[in-house]
């Protein structure tokens, strides 16, 4: 199980040369993902924007962590990092692991149902190396994914193993994962639904990127779910408002009111989507709302109707806490 590591190398070095030459002329001047660090039992990497909790009964492999709580990614020629290994002992042979990779894709012309075939095809290359299922859609998180799964049959037994990966920040985030059953090794795959993602960029507005709140039942162990995103503060020690994207705010979202379509839009043929920037109190209620774009007819059925949504409050270190989101509504004439 431990060749998993050696093996990740060799497919980006054969899939990705050219990228690694590309890198390796740029080293100096080309941005890569900040360190991890581990905060209440999930791996949070701010670079990148997102938080994994690590399932309970894993161990952190110390090839990666520190006792200090930084998790140091393992770099590899092409630009590629391991950022994260977590292994689970079962008193097996072969254990089960897991292991969280990124690639710098901003100069590839692949997509990410690509990126997964030419992934795993490098490994089929291997003896014992069995394809089991071609790249498939999956979505985690709000995010949509593209999952192919294999395995390796060697003198110890079956390992089965899956390659699930989605594009965020430019980067390739993928997840190894690898166990000795198909049970085992779907219940690792149902941890990539606690992932918690921020915006999609960087934010460059000064604001305090990278923050974790505590998610309702989002993880099993009650450790942490999380809410990655930005966090504005009325004084240095209390966040107050925390900052999500659409497709987190959309899971906590509990009554939706439909909005009316106005006789005179409908009556003039408009339709399109109305998007507001969303200000929701520590209680789920929508407190606040600015007009982003929309057309002028659409827009006000738009906000009085978004007005009287409810949601589930957040909890940012067991605390409600005020949300910043966007929300999209869309107005859609029968027939279209």
């Amino acid at each position: 199980m431990k060749r998993i590591l050696d093996h990740f190398a060799v497919v980006l070095l054969v899939c990705f040369s050219a990228q690694a030459q590309q890198s390796n002329e740029s080293s100096s001047s080309s941005p890569v993902p900040d360190n991890g660090r581990i905060i209440r039992s999930a791996y949070v990497n701010e670079f990148l924007g997102f938080s994994y909790p690590i399932p309970e009964g894993w161990q952190i492999d110390n090839k990666t962590a520190n006792n200090d709580g930084k998790v140091k990614a393992v770099l590899f020629p092409g630009g590629g990092l391991i950022l994260l290994i977590i292994d689970r002992h079962m008193g097996e042979p072969l254990f089960s692991r897991i292991l969280l990779s990124a690639l710098d894709g901003r100069s590839m012309s692949v997509d990410t149902q690509g990126f997964v075939s030419k992934f795993v095809l490098a490994q089929l290359g291997r003896d014992g190396m069995e394809l089991v299922r071609d790249a498939f859609p999956v979505d985690f998180a709000g995010k949509h994914f593209f999952r192919e799964d294999y395995k390796e049959s060697s003198t110890m037994g079956v390992l089965y193993k899956t390659f699930v990966c989605t594009t965020f920040r430019g980067y390739f985030l993928g997840w190894t994962l690898a166990a000795a059953s198909l049970p085992e090794l779907e219940e690792a795959v149902k941890s990539l639904q606690h992932i918690s993602f921020g915006q999609d960029e960087p934010s460059s507005t000064g604001e305090t990127a990278g923050v974790i709140g505590i998610v309702p039942g989002s993880h099993p162990a009650g450790v942490i779910g999380g809410v990655l995103g930005s966090v504005t503060r009325s004084d240095p020690g209390q966040p107050v408002r925390v900052r999500v994207s659409q497709g987190v705010s959309q899971a906590f979202l509990i009554t939706k009111v439909q909005p009316q379509y106005p006789d005179d839009a409908r009556q003039a043929r408009i339709q399109g989507s109305v998007v507001l920037k969303a200000e929701i109190d520590k209680n789920g209620s929508v407190e606040d709302l600015i007009l982003v774009s929309g057309h002028p007819l659409l827009a006000p059925a738009a906000i009085e109707a978004v007005k009287q949504w409810k949601y589930k409050p957040y909890l940012l270190n067991g605390q409600p806490a005020g949300v910043e989101t966007q929300i999209t509504v869309a107005f859609q004439l029968s027939g279209h």
